[in-house]
Order: structure tokens, then C-alpha cells, then sequence
């Protein structure tokens, strides 16, 4: 059977939130979920709000999937969101209204990592089949976790920016910074490395669907 990218998204620590904040996020979600579920064909199911502070949503592509995490962390910011991703096969049909009632191995994946990556206070995981690149990457996650939880909006907006091909000049009056504020961003966070990564990840995800 065909193997399926399954996402499911955690905020972290919403219950200690305000409850107007909380509500806040939540609404800020449901506006970039609507966004992301037009703009991509390789959503099949779409991102979904499954209880208050989880959503979830299926891929049959790894080509956008880092670009629609980084908009969904630069969203919400300062609250912090858990990516867990699942790689595997989904054995019932594949809901196109909403990523609710479907079940196999991506998702049993994505949700067990998710229990993990709650334990060890980790933002995003990668669980499939090949139990060494699973180690491979998500080590890499953790190296890159320090780093993210330095990180103020500006900084995940512009990562987001960069994904969606604009340059420094856009970007910098997009988001009413200078451009030299911009290329300090991108090299303090290292951004044109974490693309590296992701992309390198993204790569090695399509090869196993």
C-alpha cells in the first residue's frame, strides 16, 4: 500500500493559557488552516482542529510540509506548537472534508511520537519505518529545538518568507524591518542551514512514499 505523511500538531502548554489567548490561538489557527488547505494539492486531508489544542492533517507529498509548519509556528507565536510527523500507511479512507475517523500505521506512528516529544518538551519528530533515519533526523531536531525556543517572531516569519521564494528586500518591508535587521536574522538563526536540513528531510521523505 501507498505511505502517507500524517501531521499532528500540539500546543504546547495551552491549557496554563489565558483562556481569551487561548482562544486567540485557536482562531489564529483556524485562519492559517484555512489558508494552507487551498494553497496546497498536497494536503488530501485537511488540516483539522481535533480537540482544543490538537489539530492533525495527511500529505501524500513531503514538498510543502516544512514550509506550512514554520507559517503555522510563525502564526502563533510566542506560543509554541509540537510537529510530530508519521510516515506510513493509512488503512481506511482518506477523509477529504476533515482529518477525522481515519487510522494505520502514519497515524499510530505520529501519535506515539507525539507522547515522546511531550515527555522529552521537543517541537518537532519525525517516526517511519527506517528506524535510522528516524534517529538521524530527530537527533538533529533536538540540536535545532535549542535554537528555535531563542527565536522571536521576526525570525519565523522570515524562515516562512524564505520558503515561499521572497527575497530580503520584499521581505524586509513585509514585515517592517530593515534589510540588514533581515540578514542578521537569517544569519544568527542560521536560516539558510535549517532550510538545508529540511529540505534534505523533505527529500528523503518523498523517496519513501
Amino acid at each position: 500500500m501507498k505511505s502517507y505523511i500524517v501531521i499532528i500538531g500540539d500546543i504546547e502548554h495551552s491549557k496554563q493559557l489565558p483562556a481569551d489567548e487561548r482562544k486567540e490561538v485557536q482562531k489564529n489557527l483556524e485562519s492559517v488552516f484555512y489558508k494552507l488547505n487551498r494553497a496546497s494539492g498536497h494536503i488530501i486531508s485537511p488540516y483539522t482542529i481535533t480537540l482544543g489544542d490538537e489539530f492533525q492533517t495527511v500529505y501524500d507529498s513531503a514538498v510543502d510540509i516544512f514550509q506550512h509548519i514554520w507559517t503555522v509556528m510563525a502564526t502563533i507565536h510566542p506560543v509554541y506548537v509540537r510537529i510530530s510527523i508519521g510516515v506510513g500507511e493509512i488503512t481506511t479512507e482518506i477523509k477529504q472534508k476533515n482529518a477525522l475517523g481515519m487510522d494505520g500505521p502514519a497515524f499510530h506512528k505520529a501519535r506515539e511520537q507525539l507522547l515522546q516529544m511531550k515527555q522529552n518538551k521537543l517541537l518537532l519528530s519525525v517516526s517511519a519505518e527506517d528506524e535510522r533515519f528516524s534517529r538521524l533526523v530527530n537527533n538533529s531536531f533536538r540540536i535545532l529545538d535549542v535554537n528555535l525556543r531563542s527565536w522571536k517572531k521576526n525570525r519565523f516569519t522570515i524562515l516562512q518568507k524564505l520558503y515561499e521564494g521572497k527575497e530580503v528586500k520584499q521581505i524586509a518591508k513585509e514585515i517592517g524591518l530593515s534589510e540588514v535587521a533581515v540578514y542578521k536574522n537569517i544569519n544568527a538563526g542560521t536560516l539558510d542551514a535549517v532550510r538545508g536540513l529540511c529540505d534534505s528531510i523533505s527529500d528523503m521523505l518523498e523517496e519513501m512514499l
